[in-house]
């Protein structure tokens, strides 16, 4: 199984932003710090096993949706092989949680054919973004195993309703297809877990701390992304500075 390293530099920061809309513009360095450039470089050497001397093949995005776009393209020419395994360096889960996209996959999404299953564009709240493309990787079952490493003042992030048994201590993701409306007449959404529904395929999930997690073998891909969004002008130089490590692939 091939390992995707997926980076976000938000993850680099002393606390995390969220917000219920996509956020405009960027953050305040002074209301939101970035770790030191030292920092940050030897915990991808060490931690993560980067290194300049040995690039690695992937890409340095600008938004972490851009990532989703890649594996698409990676996938289409056969380059990167699903199932594959992510190790998930960021601030946020990136699972869909609070957004309409978990409605989308249980009610539409899940009901298609593999083959034939579309991730919505555009501006509707369940579209693919920032927050939700890890959840459509693995709707389209791209993701063998995930391993998501969280900042140490991350809040529980992940979907409940995406975890098996409806658990975020389970470890393991498992997408449900549930009837049309499922939600209608829910006094409660939590009644969802009552309802019947036709499970995906579990998907191994690992949550790890950041001073514990240790890549132990080199990922086969790399990508690390700015989200300008959620970081200050700050974490540009840091973004510059960790771009050797990326051997840039073609798009």
């Amino acid at each position: 199984m091939q390992l995707v390293l997926d980076i976000d530099l938000d993850f680099f920061l002393d606390r995390i932003f969220y917000a219920p809309d996509e956020p405009q513009g960027r953050l305040s360095g002074e209301e939101y710090q970035v770790d030191d450039e030292q920092k940050v470089v030897s915990y991808l050497e060490k931690q993560c096993g980067l290194s300049e001397s040995s690039p690695v093949p992937g890409a340095m995005c600008e938004h972490h949706v851009e990532v989703y776009d890649w594996w698409e393209a990676m996938v289409d020419e056969g380059i990167l092989e699903p199932p594959f395994e992510v190790v998930h360096v960021d601030a946020h889960a990136d699972l869909g949680l609070g957004n309409l996209s978990c409605l989308y996959i249980a009610e539409e999404m899940l009901s298609q054919p593999v083959e034939e299953r579309d991730v919505p564009g555009g501006t509707d709240p369940w579209s693919l973004n920032n927050c939700n493309f890890m959840i459509y990787a693995a709707a389209m079952r791209w993701l063998g195993k995930m391993t998501y490493v969280r900042h140490p003042k991350c809040v529980d992030d992940l979907q409940w309703m995406h975890m098996k048994d409806f658990s975020n201590d389970s470890g393991a993701l498992q997408l449900k297809q549930f009837d049309p409306g499922f939600t209608e007449g829910l006094e409660d959404f939590d009644e969802v877990k009552k309802l019947p529904f036709r499970a995906e395929p579990e998907i191994p999930l690992a949550v790890q701390e950041r001073d514990a997690f240790e890549l132990k073998q080199r990922p086969d891909f790399l990508f690390i992304t700015k989200s300008p969004n959620y970081t200050p002008v700050e974490m540009d130089p840091i973004f510059e500075k960790v771009r050797p490590l990326v051997d840039p692939l073609d798009q």
